[in-house]
């Protein structure tokens, strides 16, 4: 994995070297979670950020990455976890922490003052799942294969701008791993 990492901080350092033409999106992000990961963790997740850039190839065509990150956390009092013959009762904490890294295709259409845009990120996204109930706590890590599609727009206010997108993020199910999905709402700024 750490050769993959490597690549996409060669490509990001190729795309803003020289940058002229980018845009930087920092955002704080709510997330709702769906299918599996809703079964683990069915509680909003209020802690969500994300960083993106973008550098135009064209007039509305831009390459870029993103990272993010959102901790899905769901507590149970007076619950039951049975794991290799040994049954455990009490209060269960859940967590998931994803981290998607992305490589996105974005494109940009201006609207009166409003930059209205669509992107796909397409890479990894690093999930950690884990089950703590009394002293007992139990933890997987997975790296699986991702897309996050994105449909968001920019204000502009005075020398930076305000934006806020809606994105969805699907991490596909492994042979080792659960697929993690969830929807994002995200409002920050962009310059």
């Amino acid at each position: 994995m750490k050769k993959y990492i490597i690549a996409l901080s060669v490509f990001f350092l190729a795309l803003t070297a020289n940058a002229q033409e980018v845009i930087w999106k920092l955002t704080y992000d709510v997330g709702i979670p769906f299918s599996s990961t809703k079964e683990f963790t069915d509680q909003v997740s209020w802690r969500g950020l994300t960083l993106d850039f973008d550098r135009f190839v064209g007039d509305r065509l831009a390459l870029g990455m993103g990272f993010s990150w959102s901790t899905f956390v769901e507590k149970e009092s007076d619950s039951y976890f049975e794991i290799d013959q040994l049954l455990l009762h009490g209060t269960q904490v859940r967590y998931i922490n994803n981290i998607p890294l992305m490589v996105k295709l974005a494109y940009y259409q201006p609207v009166n003052e409003l930059d209205i845009f669509g992107s796909l990120g397409i890479g990894t996204a690093w999930q950690e799942v884990r089950r703590e109930i009394g002293t007992f706590s139990f933890t997987d890590n997975y790296w699986q294969f991702a897309l996050v599609p994105e449909l968001g727009v920019i204000l502009p206010v005075g020398p930076s701008s305000i934006t806020a997108k809606v994105r969805y993020v699907q991490a596909f199910e492994t042979q080792d791993a659960p697929a993690l999905s969830y929807l994002s709402f995200g409002l920050g700024l962009a310059w």
